[in-house]
């Protein structure tokens, strides 16, 4: 957490470049600047790069650099700032912090630029969360969707849906407040409730967007699953087209989880090949502990799971079983029912239950599987975003269900009808949450976690 009044520093680019930026900010930081390069502060004029020639508080030279002067409050962080474009070197970078900590600044903390930035204003929470992911943008999806956070578009829209909000609580607050005088109306309730409900519709509508987000920057995890000797293990070297996992008859081969990352429809899949469910008695036995050990790693593979690709033999005695998933099945997981094996036990095979049959020797089959998974995950991730908005983050789908649902409560709550301190209560949390989602109302530990994933020197 930064704290008022220091001066701060940091690199700004990566090791191994030609060129190493140090940024400087604080009250202090054109009077270390211009003291290494030998000047009065008023010689670093704003935004003009100079060359000069930095030396320690002893006279030795340090480095031939590029220097500039940043005055506030035309500066990233709201504060005066200078950065330093020095030789790459680490040794060089090394002597010149050395340096600035020896004339009393101190290294800055992952985020401390940002989030000083945030702090005076020059940043809103979103642009500030927005950059990090900009800077760790791996796709050309996500630099646009963080750009999108950057430029402001994204804060407008969550703006646009709270409008509404407040001018509802505003009419709501007006009745409480002044409802005996005769020259203030009787509230519309269905108004209210229709004004509520289409923000919650609203709302979800841009909360859907993060779970594709998710998948398209983030990948997803396939799941392999069912009983031993299945055919789990077949099933994930033929859709990776290589022997990534031992195959064997002996039930129980599989003991540990066995990834392979894969592209599917355009998305980065990881496919997890887990251990056949079963009922084991492990006492007395390492091997069967061991066993037992892998099933529990296969069920809790579950909960991750994007989609799940629920094996059965096509053998086996109980065809019922098939159609029964997984208890520990997570709600958001989709769920394809296979019947492996199908070449060995056509006729054990139900016509309509089951919706996908696999031979893996056969590769139409194994092609079958692998577009079934592209349209499941193609379903999940939808059509982009209109604008390019979209949530990559946790913390921002969570404040978009909280507001959605108080604005569902004040829309039941209008038509209830229950008293209208009820409905101001429920639009004001709506409110509330999207402006926490912005960061006009953000307690310190939210800002805590959100810095805290910065790199350092942004």
């Amino acid at each position: 957490m930064s704290e008022p009044g220091q001066t701060i520093f940091a690199p700004a680019t990566g090791p191994g470049g030609a060129i190493a930026v140090l940024r400087i900010s604080g009250p202090d930081a054109l009077a270390a600047a211009a003291q290494l390069c030998g000047i009065a502060p008023e010689g670093l004029r704003h935004g003009v790069l100079r060359p000069r020639l930095l030396r320690d508080a002893s006279g030795q030279p340090l480095d031939e650099a590029m220097v500039v002067g940043l005055h506030a409050p035309r500066t990233y962080t709201g504060e005066p700032m200078a950065e330093l474009h020095l030789h790459g070197a680490p040794a060089v970078v090394q002597a010149v912090s050395d340096a600035l900590r020896r004339l009393g600044l101190r290294p800055a903390g992952p985020g401390e630029f940002t989030r000083r930035a945030y702090l005076n204003g020059k940043r809103t929470l979103l642009q500030a969360e927005a950059i990090a992911d900009l800077v760790s943008a791996r796709s050309e999806a996500a630099r646009k969707a963080a750009l999108a956070g950057v430029d402001g578009r994204l804060q407008r829209a969550i703006d646009a849906l709270r409008a509404p909000l407040v001018e509802q609580l505003a009419e709501v607050e007006a009745r409480l407040d002044f409802g005996l005088e005769d020259d203030v109306d009787t509230l519309d309730r269905d108004a209210t409730a229709a004004t509520a409900r289409e923000a919650a519709v609203a709302i979800d509508r841009l909360a859907a967007t993060a779970e594709a987000a998710r998948l398209r920057f983030g990948g997803a995890r396939v799941v392999l699953h069912g009983p031993t000797n299945a055919g789990k293990s077949t099933l994930l070297n033929a859709l990776c087209g290589a022997d990534r996992a031992l195959v064997h008859d002996s039930p129980g081969t599989t003991r540990d989880v066995v990834e392979a990352p894969l592209s599917i429809g355009g998305i980065a899949v990881t496919l997890v090949d887990t251990a056949g469910v079963r009922d084991v008695d492990a006492a007395g036995s390492d091997a069967l502990a061991i066993e037992a050990a892998g099933i529990a790693r296969a069920r809790a593979e579950l909960a991750a799971a994007d989609v799940v690709l629920w094996l059965r033999d096509a053998a086996d005695p109980d065809p019922a079983a098939a159609n029964r998933p997984p208890p520990e099945l997570p709600q958001h997981a989709t769920l394809l029912r296979i019947w492996s094996r199908a070449d060995r036990a056509p006729t054990r095979v139900p016509p309509d239950d089951i919706e996908l049959r696999l031979a893996a020797s056969d590769p139409a089959s194994v092609d079958a599987v692998h577009a079934a998974i592209a349209a499941a995950l193609a379903h999940k991730v939808g059509d982009d975003a209109p604008g390019g908005l979209a949530l990559l983050r946790a913390r921002h789908a969570d404040a978009l269900h909280r507001a959605a649902d108080a604005a569902r409560r004040a829309a039941d709550a209008a038509q209830a009808p229950l008293p209208l301190e009820y409905v101001a209560a429920d639009l004001r949390d709506a409110a509330l949450a999207l402006e926490e989602l912005i960061g006009r109302v953000a307690p310190d530990d939210v800002l805590d976690v959100v810095f805290s994933r910065f790199c350092i020197g942004k």
